[in-house]
């Protein structure tokens, strides 16, 4: 529903009988994992009010974005300051508390560890149930960044306030597993699982694609949509590119390698970046390609638990992938036999990689493989089916009769 055309009171309150509330530390452009939970709850009658921290001071103070409620906090900061971040943390915690506590709302939702302390403090302030959403190992994922005593002072912070919270909501069976041995009393899997219908195209729909990109007929495309920094390892990939002929990478995203990628591009027509990819942009390139290549450093302690958004586009759009041996990834191209895992994030393996997928008869069994697997275990209606059955144990009265509304509604038609 468009956000302008809810009236406002109790009109309102009957249309919306429960709503959620979201933080995130981005600036919802939208982020993909939180724009499809908040459409997945709008659809059960729910409301969603998000407030999201801008740093760049770039996006509009508020916005309705396919009715999401949108509410921007800006303070101006960046990525990377290590520990001082704590200070701008501190000053943002207080700008999002006076906003949040002038919102009516039934669930506060917390997007990673970063907004849980602040959402925490407003569930038992205002006694409402707290949603823990933790999208990965927040505490590894800063390793490097931060000093370890500081990751330790989170970690424990994490495990006081995850024994505490009504529902944790986590993106793989390892990481709900590692949640529950630190305490979590009730945790579920909610990976980052596609729409199958967003990633169906038709095969004139993908040929336009590759003919807007210049790409000849019968190549061989690779897609890497990804951050561009040193960890993803891009030059890998496109070291052993430049050793195949007919090979093609579609690179979009953005990141400290973009001045780099463009100057290798220049050197190699081959290699096509397509700038920063919005989220309804993705299925476009990836079933436009033949091959998705996910790049991580396997020495991230936040590797072992790797279930990215890159796994789940590819079995949407039912493609292999070319990926390192960790995580989460790792373990469902072995199982469904959708991929290659490659013993090392190296020219040469990955040049050996793209060879054995040249053959057709290979890749198409691949693909397959990737499409049954993505239609049985990981798409987003069983996605749904979980935040439905969560979300009615928190809010038994308000979905409760919205389901009797729905099948009362049916019964009309019929």
């Amino acid at each position: 529903m468009n956000c302008s055309s809810v009236p406002a009171g109790p009109e309102r309150r009957e249309l919306y009988p429960g709503t959620i509330l979201m933080l995130l530390t981005n600036a919802y452009d939208p982020d993909p994992r939180p724009r499809q939970e908040a459409l997945a709850l709008i659809r059960m009658g729910c409301r969603i009010r998000l407030l999201a921290w801008d740093r760049d001071l770039k996006a509009p103070p508020q916005e309705c974005l396919e009715g999401v409620e949108v509410e921007r906090v800006f303070l101006r900061s960046k990525h990377g300051r290590g520990a001082t971040q704590i200070f701008f943390y501190a000053w943002l915690y207080a700008k999002m508390f006076w906003r949040a506590w002038q919102i009516r709302f039934d669930v506060v939702h917390c997007h990673d560890l970063d907004t849980l302390p602040i959402g925490f403090l407003l569930g038992v302030l205002k006694r409402r149930p707290v949603v823990y959403d933790a999208h990965e190992s927040f505490t590894d994922m800063l390793a490097g960044s931060v000093p370890t005593p500081v990751r330790h002072v989170l970690a424990r912070i994490e495990d006081m306030l995850i024994r505490r919270c009504n529902l944790l909501i986590t993106v793989g069976e390892k990481l709900r597993t590692h949640f529950e041995d630190r305490g979590a009393m009730h945790a579920v899997v909610v990976g980052n699982w596609k729409r199958l219908d967003e990633f169906s195209r038709t095969e004139e729909q993908n040929l336009a694609v590759r003919r807007r990109l210049g790409i000849p007929e019968g190549s061989l495309i690779i897609v890497c949509i990804t951050q561009f920094l040193s960890d993803r390892k891009i030059e890998e990939l496109i070291g052993a590119v430049e050793l195949e002929p007919d090979t093609y990478v579609i690179l979009g995203g953005k990141g400290v390698l973009e001045s780099k990628i463009s100057t290798w591009a220049a050197r190699n027509r081959r290699l096509i970046p397509v700038g920063f990819v919005r989220g309804d942009e993705i299925a476009a390139y990836t079933c436009a390609s033949d091959v998705v290549y996910y790049g991580f450093d396997p020495a991230n302690p936040n590797a072992r638990f790797s279930a990215p958004n890159k796994l789940y586009e590819a079995l949407a759009a039912g493609k292999p992938l070319i990926t390192g041996d960790f995580g989460e990834i790792a373990k469902v191209v072995r199982d469904a036999d959708c991929g290659i895992v490659l013993p090392e994030y190296s020219v040469r393996a990955i040049q050996d990689a793209i060879t054995a997928l040249r053959d057709l008869d290979r890749r198409h069994t691949m693909a397959s493989n990737a499409r049954h697997y993505g239609e049985a275990m990981a798409n987003w209606a069983k996605g749904e089916e979980i935040l439905y059955r969560e979300y009615s144990r928190l809010l038994p009265p308000i979905l409760s009769r919205r389901s009797r509304q729905e099948n009362q509604q049916a019964m009309s038609r019929a």
